[in-house]
C-alpha cells in the first residue's frame, strides 16, 4: 500500500439510532450493523487513519461521519434519494476534486443508489467497489475491507 493512499467509504444511514438528546457525531448516532463494524474496527485497532467516511442520510444528505446530528425518523425512498441527488453530487464532486482517493468503497441499499448515480465518472482514477449480497455478506466484506486498509 502506498504511504499516501487514502480511501473513501460511503455508507447509508441506519434506521437504528441512539436516542440521546442533543447532537451526536453521525458515526455515534447511527447504531446499525455497519456502524457497529466501524466502531469495533476503531476499538480493536484495525481502523486506518487514511479512511474518510461519508454517510448518506435520508434527512441530512451526504455528510461526514463526524457531522453532529440530532435523533430523527426519516426513511430513504426513491423520491427522497432524487431530492438529495444535487447535494450528494456536489459533495462527491468536492471529494473527487481532491484527487487523493485510490479506492472508494460503497455500501448502499437500492433506495440510496439513485442519489449517487455517476459515482464512477467522478472518481475515474480510483477503484470503485460496490458491496454485494446479503446484509451478512456486506458486513463481512466491510470488515475485511477495513482490515485490509489498517496498514495505512
Amino acid at each position: 500500500m502506498r504511504e499516501s493512499a487514502r480511501y473513501l467509504l460511503i455508507i447509508a444511514c441506519s434506521q437504528r439510532k441512539l436516542t440521546d438528546d442533543g447532537l451526536l457525531p453521525a458515526i455515534a448516532r447511527y447504531d446499525g450493523g455497519h456502524f457497529r463494524v466501524l466502531r469495533k474496527a476503531q476499538r480493536d485497532g484495525y481502523w486506518s487513519n487514511h479512511i474518510d467516511v461519508l454517510i448518506l442520510s435520508a434527512k441530512y444528505g451526504l455528510i461526514e461521519s463526524c457531522t453532529p446530528i440530532a435523533n430523527y425518523e426519516q426513511r430513504m425512498n426513491k423520491k427522497r434519494a432524487c431530492e438529495l441527488k444535487t447535494q450528494v453530487t456536489q459533495t462527491l464532486q468536492a471529494y473527487a476534486q481532491k484527487g487523493i482517493y485510490s479506492e472508494v468503497y460503497v455500501d448502499l441499499g437500492k433506495d440510496y443508489q439513485s442519489a449517487i448515480e455517476g459515482l464512477g465518472e467522478l472518481f475515474k482514477g480510483s477503484l470503485v467497489t460496490h458491496a454485494q449480497g446479503s446484509i451478512g455478506k456486506r458486513l463481512q466484506s466491510l470488515k475485511d475491507w477495513l482490515s485490509a486498509k489498517r496498514g495505512g
